[in-house]
């Protein structure tokens, strides 16, 4: 009976994790950083043609926040690999990049800039120059740039795409697209207070978690 109950219970949390891990509400310092990396993202979009959310969502993914050794030590918030097209700093360290089936660790240099201005600056730059990530400019779509960019090798961690959607979305980065944003609509960053909550449970799971616990009580 014992072994039971806990089985069920297991059943339940492992089912319901990730919903509650989404649930966690921003803390003041990832509002600075959102304030302060959309702040540059959103005035660099003018010139670039790249959406605000999506440098934003990539800032916080490749930075950690801005707590990255590449953010700290090079105001690097996009880990962008120094290879002979640039003439700048450097930075080398190790990587973790997924190969085939598995991820695998790395060392290489990246750019390394004066400030996180100059970074965001390169980044949009670097999308710019040449045809490979042609789809990403001037795409007002949210979704269809993640997508874009993730489909045109930027990283290669295979649900990159999907990690980006899901910033954009659980911190209401749109409202720093402005009108040249379409998607979801704008919406003020959550207070902590009043954490965000994303639900990622289907329908099936909710409904073996009724069931689990629908047998719970008879025991």
């Amino acid at each position: 009976m014992k072994k039971a109950v806990a089985a069920i219970i297991m059943i339940a949390l492992f089912l319901t994790g990730f919903s509650v891990a989404a649930s966690a509400a921003p803390t003041q310092s990832q509002k600075d950083f959102i304030a302060r990396v959309g702040a540059l993202a959103s005035a660099d979009m003018k010139r670039s043609g790249i959406l605000a959310s999506l440098t934003i969502a990539q800032a916080i993914l490749e930075s950690g926040w801005g707590t990255s050794e590449l953010a700290v030590y090079a105001n690097a918030l996009f880990g962008i690999k120094a290879d002979s097209r640039w003439n700048g700093r450097t930075y080398s360290k190790a990587s973790t990049e997924w190969v085939g089936t598995r991820y695998v660790t790395v060392y290489a240099s990246f750019r390394a800039y004066n400030s996180w201005e100059q970074s965001v600056a390169d980044h949009s730059d670097f999308l710019n120059t040449g045809t490979r990530y042609a789809a990403v400019i001037g795409e007002k779509n949210y979704k269809k740039a993640c997508t874009a960019i993730h489909k045109a090798g930027y990283a290669t961690a295979p649900d990159y795409a999907d990690r980006l959607i899901r910033l954009i979305e659980t911190y209401g980065l749109t409202a720093y697209d402005g009108s040249g944003g379409l998607g979801i609509p704008s919406v003020s960053l959550p207070s902590v207070s009043r954490p965000v909550t994303t639900t990622l449970l289907s329908s099936n799971q909710r409904a073996i978690i009724t069931a689990l616990l629908q047998r719970l009580r008879r025991l």
